[in-house]
């Protein structure tokens, strides 16, 4: 299983707006590809936004990725978004209920 996670700046005051655009846009788009595991978008506060995805292998995570640049490009083109961080790699430990 591969992850990638992301660090994002968002106008504080479109964040609820930022996040239920990314449930109904966003998720139903890369929960069909191939290889794609999960998805989760946490509101870390102070207008920062952790995106992460999870899928089989590091090809599904590229996929999930570029297809999130199109949708902030095509989709939030009207919100100050600034990517701050990304990093992705290989889950090496991993345990869920």
């Amino acid at each position: 299983m591969h992850a990638s996670v992301r660090k994002f700046k968002v106008d504080i005051e479109r964040m609820d707006e930022v996040l239920r655009r990314l449930a109904e846009g966003f998720v139903p788009r890369i929960a069909e590809l191939p290889g794609f595991t999960a998805y989760h978008a946490v509101d870390a506060g102070h207008g920062i936004l952790i995106a992460v995805t999870f899928g089989d292998d590091l090809e599904a995570v590229e996929r999930t990725t570029e297809i999130g640049v199109e949708f902030v490009r095509d989709e939030l083109s009207d919100v100050e978004i600034e990517r701050v961080e990304a990093a992705h790699g290989e889950v090496r430990v991993s345990q869920a209920a």
